[in-house]
């Protein structure tokens, strides 16, 4: 594989790093699609990412924490899954 000056394609993924990557990338995502949900309630993709994660009503508190916890659930879900299968193939 070609390599680009300084970097290193084989190098393992660290999966704690990953892992809190993707939960602050999807609570974000989360918060700005609940959000956009709420601004203008006649967007549906808003609505349709938001419902990924609860499905309760979008008028509740209850929707935060839950679709913040689902997202840092999923994200660290992910992590572990990508890091361990990633690492296993580039020890290959």
């Amino acid at each position: 594989m070609a390599k680009a000056k300084g970097m290193n394609f084989d190098s393992p993924i660290n999966i704690v790093a990953a892992g809190w990557a993707l939960s602050v990338t999807l609570v974000v995502l989360f918060a700005t699609c609940l959000i956009a949900a709420l601004i203008f309630p006649g967007i549906p993709l808003a609505h349709n990412w938001v419902t990924l994660f609860t499905v309760t009503p979008m008028t509740t508190g209850q929707v935060w924490v839950e679709g913040v916890l689902a997202s840092i659930a999923f994200g660290w879900l992910t992590a572990v899954v990508l890091g361990l299968v990633y690492n296993r193939l580039v020890a290959r």
